[in-house]
C-alpha cells in the first residue's frame, strides 16, 4: 500500500509542477534590464498553456536564473491587449533592451523548446 501511495504522489508532484502565472505589471519590470526575457502568454483553462508552463517549469529547474515568465491573460486581458496577443499559448522573447525580437504562437515539444531558447541565449 505505501509503494502505491508514493507512486500516486510522485505522479502528482510531476504533473503539477508547472511554471505559476506572475502579474504583468511585475513581468514588465524585469524586460529590458540587460537580459533577454520570455514571456509565456496563456490560461490557466487552455490545455497547451498547461503543457507549455509544465515544459518550462523543468526548463526553469535545469537553469533558475534564467528570465521565463507566465502571464495568464486569461485573467488579465490589459497584459493580453499590450502583448498583442492574438492566440494563445505566445511565446514572446525581448531582448536586453526590451525589444521585441522574436514571437511564437502555439505549443512546443520538449526538443522544439529547447531549440527556440538555446537560439535566445535563453
Amino acid at each position: 500500500m505505501f509503494k502505491f501511495i508514493a507512486l500516486v504522489a510522485f505522479c502528482v508532484s510531476i504533473y503539477s509542477a508547472e511554471l505559476q502565472p506572475r502579474p504583468y505589471a511585475l513581468v514588465k519590470q524585469e524586460i529590458g534590464r540587460g537580459q533577454t526575457v520570455m514571456v509565456e502568454a496563456g490560461s490557466t483553462h487552455c490545455q497547451t498553456c498547461i503543457d507549455m508552463g509544465r515544459l518550462l517549469y523543468n526548463e526553469m529547474q535545469l537553469n533558475p536564473d534564467r528570465k521565463i515568465f507566465f502571464v495568464n491573460v486569461g485573467e488579465e486581458r490589459d497584459a493580453a491587449r499590450a502583448m498583442k496577443i492574438q492566440m494563445i499559448p505566445t511565446q514572446i522573447i525581448y531582448d536586453a533592451q526590451g525589444r521585441e525580437i522574436d514571437r511564437h504562437i502555439g505549443g512546443f515539444t520538449t526538443n522544439g523548446l529547447k531549440r527556440f531558447l538555446a537560439k535566445h541565449k535563453i
